[in-house]
């Protein structure tokens, strides 16, 4: 499912916990899990790193959602639509599909959340439904829900879990979900990383 970790960003059912995750990718430190989903008929990703910095870096970064195009894989554009405080937003996104499927987007619902946990957030981003007109030639996403978790483990290092359901939506052929059930996850996960070795230098 390459679809299913561009659509980044990202969103809130609840997730699957019944299913076992299976690793299907591993390199450089980043696992790429999938689980059988239980509401739609694409398997949940799971993929997990960790990086070097601070949870308040990695924050600011997910956080910034005109600059989701730098490092969030086959991410076309990504703009906020609505501030709702300096924790929540509304924004659009569209993704770049290669020919000749049709590019996907989506309005999400992001919520940064703090607290819960000593040296933690969380942010949980959900597609809306019927949010916002649609583009001629560019399928919208019907289910999109994104889940990061962000748990210090030193002063000099986090852990980042990041899980994803999704139903693409349209006609979405087998090989093109193969393509991005893991380059998508890891493409980001790598680019996510450089940002963080860049701020840590």
């Amino acid at each position: 499912m390459k679809l299913v970790f561009l659509f980044l960003f990202i969103f809130s059912l609840p997730l699957s916990r019944s299913n076992p995750w299976i690793l299907t990718k591993e390199m450089d430190g980043i696992k790429i899990y999938s689980r059988h989903s239980e509401i739609s008929k694409f398997d949940d990703i799971k993929t997990e790193a960790n990086f070097p910095g601070n949870i308040k870096q990695l924050s600011e970064i997910l956080m910034d959602v005109p600059r989701y195009v730098e490092w969030a894989y086959a991410t076309k554009s990504a703009e906020v639509v609505r501030k709702i405080s300096n924790s929540e937003l509304i924004y659009y996104s569209e993704i770049n599909v290669p020919w000749p499927s049709s590019n996907r987007d989506f309005y999400s619902r992001c919520k940064l959340i703090t607290g819960h946990v000593p040296g933690s957030f969380k942010i949980v981003a959900e597609s809306i439904k019927n949010y916002g007109p649609e583009k001629k030639g560019v399928v919208r996403i019907p289910l999109s829900k994104g889940i990061w978790e962000v748990t210090t483990l030193s002063d000099k290092m986090i852990h980042v879990e990041y899980i994803l359901e999704l139903d693409p939506g349209g006609v979405v052929p087998a090989w093109l979900l193969n393509l991005f059930s893991t380059k998508g996850p890891m493409e980001t996960f790598i680019s996510l990383k450089k940002k963080m070795q860049m701020l840590n230098r």
